[in-house]
């Protein structure tokens, strides 16, 4: 180093302050790189958020079809001539406004052919009726008779048992009584024969004429008269089983459940003959909407005869409305015979109106939604970034398939293949809702308030847990902590445990920074 020194006095004034000049700038890059290494990391900026109290709106977000809440469709009978079309698909109409007219002369036919099935059904109905009146009466009266007829033979029975007791406790009586006289007479006719005197004879007869010989005797009157009671019995016992015979016809020709099955035929009956003349008196008056709307379906063609695209015509099926009623199959194949292959007539639509007045919207939920979804709930009805009022009116009981997404389905909390049909109603729906299209919902499930709450882009979600990042403002670092959180609606989440009020946590946080790591709040 005393060389070095010795060296440097011995330079020139150049020299020594290029040197100079050298070593601080090797001393400076040395600083900067050492810096540049080391120098420490500035804080994070994050923005940040108070937690807070206040209301929560949990709802559910779905898409659905756009449907008439009331749809008309004009049923026409085949066989009629229509005289005038007065609308196309795609007509606006007003209500009262005619939509068409008709011959109904070709229809005639179906309505008295009806007409006569139903008063036939009916009269077989009463006359069965009146049958089974006359016979319950009866059936009662032979009750009373059979059970009188039974105490009858009971009390006749112990008649017997008395008599049977008595006779055979009866005992003989032992009495002395003369020789009876035609006894006498046959023992001297053969003293006679055997070569007795007439004197030996004599004496016989007087002698026997006055002895007396024991005699025992019985008393027959209550063996005549069990023998009587024994043929009363019997004649009892035949007029029971002829009233028991007549009950039992009685009973099998009464039949409840004919005359049941025959009043549901009588009563099918009557309905096809209602609504055959429903369609019938509505063609002759001519078709008129009932609602403002928008016609969507046209079958009809002035000038020609109506010929149903899909027939609805149905036979009467006697099997499937006998089948519950208790009747046997010979039975039902009587009743078939009898009522004949009755038919409705061959009908189809006309003309379909769908109604403008009444708009619904149709959306397909998962079951865990279902639960939360009651008639009555508010909905907002979004369509091309205009929003309408709603209101849930019908919740479906049953599963269907479903064919839309929702917010549900894909966050797990929904079954994605079937669902539950839910119906919202549009409240003052204007043109740019229509009929097929498909709109978003927010269907209002609750409204929790007064609980604390935090933004949603502060919440972490790692292997099943929930977290935050709460700001020490004493250190200045993110502590991560984990939370329990409760509903949640479009901005917030509710936190049950795990956060106080006023505390400060970071939004939108990095998942992967470590607790405890350096931050402040971003400025604007």
């Amino acid at each position: 180093m005393i060389s070095l020194l010795k060296n440097f006095k011995k330079k020139s004034m150049k020299a020594k302050i290029g040197i100079i000049a050298f070593i601080v700038f090797m001393v400076l890059l040395v600083s900067y790189v050492l810096y540049s290494n080391f120098k420490p990391e500035p804080p994070a900026e994050y923005e940040m958020t108070k937690v807070a109290y206040g209301t929560i709106v949990d709802s559910l977000d779905v898409v659905g079809k756009v449907e008439s809440g009331v749809t008309e469709n004009f049923t026409a009978i085949e066989g009629v001539t229509v005289e005038e079309v007065l609308v196309n698909v795609g007509d606006k109409v007003n209500k009262g406004d005619k939509l068409a007219t008709f011959n109904v002369s070709g229809a005639t036919q179906y309505l008295d052919s009806a007409k006569k099935d139903y008063e036939k059904a009916l009269k077989d109905y009463n006359d069965a009726k009146q049958s089974a009146d006359s016979n319950s009466k009866r059936k009662v009266e032979l009750a009373s008779e059979i059970d009188k007829k039974n105490a009858e033979i009971t009390a006749k029975k112990n008649e017997i048992a008395q008599l049977e007791k008595e006779i055979e406790n009866n005992e003989p009586v032992t009495e002395m009584a003369g020789i009876p006289q035609e006894q006498i007479d046959a023992i001297a006719m053969q003293m006679s024969q055997n070569g007795a005197t007439q004197e030996e004879i004599d004496s016989f007869i007087a002698s026997a004429s006055g002895t007396k010989v024991p005699v025992v005797s019985t008393d027959n009157s209550k063996s005549e008269e069990l023998m009587q009671k024994n043929l009363e019995l019997a004649q009892l016992n035949s007029e029971l089983s002829s009233l028991q015979a007549e009950n039992a016809v009685v009973s099998t020709t009464e039949s409840d459940s004919m005359v049941e099955a025959l009043k549901k035929v009588a009563d099918t009956k009557e309905i096809t003959y209602k609504n055959i003349k429903n369609i019938y008196d509505d063609m002759k008056n001519g078709w008129y909407a009932e609602n403002d709307g928008i016609v969507t379906v046209v079958n009809v063609k002035a000038g020609e005869k109506f010929v149903p695209v899909a027939t609805n015509s149905s036979s009467l099926d006697l099997s499937a409305l006998l089948g519950s009623s208790g009747i046997d199959a010979n039975t039902t194949n009587m009743l078939s015979s009898l009522m004949g292959g009755a038919s409705s007539a061959p009908t189809g639509t006309g003309i379909t109106l769908e109604s403008y007045d009444d708009m619904i919207v149709s959306v397909t939920v998962g079951k865990s939604d279902l639960l939360k979804i009651k008639v009555g709930m508010e909905a907002t009805v979004i369509s091309l970034d205009t929003q309408y009022e709603g209101e849930v009116v019908y919740v479906g009981a049953t599963a269907v398939e479903s064919d839309g997404l929702n917010i549900g389905s894909l966050m797990g909390t929904g079954t994605g293949a079937s669902g539950a049909v839910v119906k919202v109603k549009i409240k003052n729906p204007d043109e740019k809702i229509v009929i097929g299209f498909d709109v978003d919902i927010k269907i209002k499930l609750a409204t929790v308030e007064n609980v604390l709450k935090v933004p949603v882009e502060c919440v972490l979600y790692e292997n099943g847990k929930y977290s935050v990042f709460v700001f020490d403002a004493e250190e200045s670092v993110a502590v991560r902590r984990e939370i329990t959180k409760g509903t949640l609606d479009d901005t917030s989440y509710q936190i049950i445990d795990g956060l106080q009020e006023n505390e400060i946590i970071l939004k939108s946080p990095d998942p992967k920074m470590e607790d405890g790591v350096k931050v402040k709040e971003k400025t604007s």
